[in-house]
């Protein structure tokens, strides 16, 4: 199984990521959100100074928010309504499988990803849950395992799966409502329909972010290799020849294609994030224009 490498300086990845919150945040100002009392505009009437609508007052309402300037006019009992503000819940979910940390560049692209969006959705004032999965197994990693990055040790118990296991997120207990973020390369053959159902489930809004790097996108195979299983660990021998290579990158351009037009059809932002370049460029590239990520 791949692992974060100990040559990758952990500190140092997530000091930057904090620096990143400063450029970049995430998809929550244009949306209502159901959590806490907090900064955002939630689903529901509350008691901001942000007026919003009026209604007949019923018995049990707030006689505090009754208008009575219109109760002069009309004799008619009306409520004033204002926007609810709220904490929203922001729910991130980290694909640790062994594709997402096979190559330094793609490890260390992954590990950015990972500790901006918790620190994003901490720069909002979000209740941030983090989430790691493999196959068919989660651990949430508490914020302080995040902060100290023992989520690491947490990521590498989780038992070893088959390469093409997909992670299962129905059997995570996403709250209601939440933002969920899910960070995995996609490399897998389960449908996009069914993962991203999943993540959707319970009327939560979703954002897909897919690192990936060179080697897996547009490699320069040519004569005989030695391929190791990411999960596994198990070598095999394989000569590639041009006719097999391009049949390898058109199957690989077809599962995005796929991937992209499951995420539009369900509203759903999804952006592939390549471990070449700075974090900045490779921001700007899908994840502002599909509005995964947005402007600070």
């Amino acid at each position: 199984m791949a692992t974060v490498s100990e040559d990758i300086d952990l500190n140092q990845v997530s000091g930057r990521a904090r620096a990143y919150t400063s450029l970049f945040a995430l998809p929550l100002k244009d949306r209502n959100w159901k959590g806490n009392p907090g900064d955002y505009a939630g689903s529901g009437a509350g008691s901001s100074l942000d007026f919003q609508d009026h209604r007949q007052y019923l018995p049990g309402d707030d006689p505090r928010h009754i208008n009575w300037q219109a109760f002069g006019r009309t004799g008619d009992y009306t409520l004033k309504l204002y926007r609810e503000e709220v904490r929203p819940i922001v729910e991130i979910i980290l694909d640790v499988s062994g594709s997402m940390f096979s190559g330094e560049k793609k490890s260390r692209r992954v590990l950015e990803v990972f500790y901006f969006t918790f620190f994003a959705a901490e720069q909002a004032a979000a209740s941030a849950k983090a989430y790691l999965v493999k196959g068919e197994r989660w651990k949430h990693a508490e914020a302080h395992s995040v902060v100290t990055h023992r989520w690491t040790d947490e990521a590498s118990a989780l038992p070893d799966v088959d390469a093409s296991a997909a992670p299962n997120l129905a059997v995570i207990p996403f709250r209601t409502r939440s933002l969920r973020i899910l960070i995995s390369d996609g490399l897998f053959p389960a449908s996009p329909e069914s993962t991203i159902r999943a993540l959707q489930h319970n009327n939560g809004r979703a954002a897909i972010l897919c690192p990936f790097s060179r080697d897996e996108s547009d490699p320069g195979w040519n004569g005989n290799y030695e391929f190791i299983d990411t999960e596994s660990g198990a070598k095999h021998e394989r000569r590639i020849e041009p006719p097999l290579l391009k049949r390898y990158l058109q199957t690989y351009h077809n599962h995005f294609e796929r991937w992209k037009g499951a995420a539009v059809r369900a509203q759903t932002p999804l952006a592939r994030i390549p471990s070449d370049g700075s974090f900045e460029e490779a921001m700007k590239l899908e994840a502002i224009p599909a509005g995964a990520i947005q402007l600070a």
